[in-house]
């Protein structure tokens, strides 16, 4: 477990929005590669990957404007 800064904020977005793009860009990759496979349950996994991923970032919290 990693030690918090003081004065950091509770919640560090930076690194949940990382997540959330690499999630959905790993989806994009296997749905691509299912297509060219020609395997629709890898199709299948790399969509609900890629939507899963687009979720997340939508569901992350954007800091009001000043």
């Amino acid at each position: 477990m990693t030690a918090r800064r003081p004065g950091a904020d509770a919640r560090d977005d930076s690194g949940a929005k990382a997540a959330a793009a690499t999630r959905t860009a790993k989806g994009s990759v296997q749905e691509a590669i299912g297509k060219l496979i020609g395997d629709d349950a890898a199709r299948a996994r790399g969509t609900a990957e890629k939507e899963a991923g687009a979720a997340d970032s939508a569901d992350i919290e954007k800091p009001p404007r000043r």
